[in-house]
């Protein structure tokens, strides 16, 4: 044997005399293999060097077999035990060492089994894989014939997809913000399990979006709002400046926010949630038509004709419905936030409703697929996080975002009326 020419390599290369006494102690089956496959033959070949590193060990410890030694060190008979290759285990016969000292032994562990179990590989893999749009569930499906083979369950495999997870999660939801530039912040909330999440997502100066925090509730409510806006405080949002706020559409949330930043802060209220929300109360066939007529109002370039037209259409809802009429009337001031900081084009159609955040939690469902029950409140806000991250990775730039710019100059200059609708 000789070693190989690569620098540093650990293999080495046979000379045709080894190679040929190698192959007379291994025959190999040529028409087998073929026909039963390779996979079958190069695993127990990985077994085979497996087992052969650990019996190395062994014969280091203990000197050859019926051979004896003065270190007290002996074998121990075996077990079965198993090994991490690739992204699966293997079976393996594990030999056992014992010390022998003052009367008592002790087992003794094999470094090389060790190495072999290192989980590293393992969890980066399932990490990878989870994180590619594969749940738990979905990767125990995909390779459950081989779970059963090499003896790795379910749970296992998802529990090392928490393991995995877990650092990265916590690291995204505690990231610091002082250095991202932020100019607008988009607040919504998605229902999982028995749970409301309130999501808030970021837009720098540039018009980059960022996924800036998560905070679980039973419901929407302020307080929910308030603490997901604390932390964000905590982590670096500045207070003084001046942002440009994008809501569903929410009472509380608008409240939380008007507390923790001012009476004056520019709040947008989503123009799509409400519509739908007088939607809700008109007749099936009359829906499209006020959405349209709805739409159109909001597409006026200035503030003034934009209430105009939407104080025409809520004389006309007060004689089909009052409570969609009440409905336009709520916030109408903050659905025309953009119009009065002179805020249009593509900027205005980015900014008007909270369709950011929408975008990002369908692209969670189909990255990684829904799981069907959740354990507790912490493992809703691991996957809703873990998804987040990696969407987040593919965020495109704000359309509009060359108007950012413009839009700073009037939060900084707009006083924001605070008077309701009568």
């Amino acid at each position: 044997m000789k070693r190989s020419s690569t620098k540093d390599a650990l293999f080495v290369n046979l000379d045709r005399t080894k190679e040929q006494e190698l192959l007379e102690l291994l025959p190999i089956d040529l028409k087998r293999a073929v026909k039963e496959g390779m996979g079958e033959y190069l695993a127990d070949g990985i077994r085979f060097l497996i087992n052969l590193f650990m019996e190395t060990e062994v014969n280091q410890l203990c000197g050859k077999r019926y051979e004896r030694n003065g270190n007290g060190i002996g074998r121990w008979g075996s077990e079965a035990g198993s090994v991490i290759v690739g992204r699966t285990k293997e079976l393996v016969d594990k030999p056992r060492v014992r010390r022998r000292a003052g009367g008592k032994s002790a087992e003794v562990n094999l470094k090389t089994y060790g190495a072999f179990n290192n989980r590293g590989d393992l969890s980066q893999n399932i990490l990878n894989s989870v994180l590619a749009g594969v749940s738990t569930r979905r990767y125990a499906q995909t390779v459950e014939k081989e779970l059963q083979k090499h003896g790795i369950s379910k749970s296992s495999v998802s529990r090392h997809a928490i393991e995995a997870t877990k650092p990265l999660v916590d690291a995204f939801l505690a990231r610091p913000l002082e250095e991202l530039n932020l100019i607008s912040l988009f607040i919504d909330g998605i229902h999982i399990g028995q749970c409301q999440v309130v999501v808030c997502i970021g837009v720098g100066y540039g018009g980059r979006k960022y996924v800036l925090g998560i905070k679980p509730g039973a419901t929407e409510n302020e307080v929910v709002c308030r603490d997901l806006l604390r932390d964000l405080k905590d982590r670096g949002l500045k207070e003084n400046n001046k942002y440009l706020f994008a809501i569903d559409g929410s009472q509380a949330l608008a409240n939380a926010i008007r507390a923790a930043f001012g009476n004056k802060t520019a709040i947008q209220r989503c123009q799509e949630h409400k519509i739908r929300d007088i939607q809700s109360y008109l007749p099936v066939k009359l829906r499209n038509t006020y959405r349209m007529k709805l739409q159109a109002a909001w597409s006026e370039k200035t503030e003034k004709k934009a209430l105009e037209r939407l104080h025409d259409i809520r004389s006309e809802l007060l004689n089909i419905s009052e409570a969609a009429a009440n409905s336009l009337t709520e916030g109408m001031l903050d659905t025309v936030t953009l119009h009065r900081l002179k805020v249009g084009g593509e900027l205005r159609k980015s900014l008007r409703t909270t369709n950011v955040i929408e975008s990002a939690f369908s692209s969670v469902r189909k990255l990684t697929a829904k799981p069907t029950r959740y354990r507790n409140e912490s493992e809703i806000v691991r996957w809703l996080a873990r998804g987040l991250c990696e969407v987040e990775k593919h965020f495109q730039l704000v359309r509009g975002n060359r108007q950012l710019t413009a839009l700073r100059q009037a939060l900084e200059g707009t006083t924001k009326k605070n008077s309701e609708v009568k």
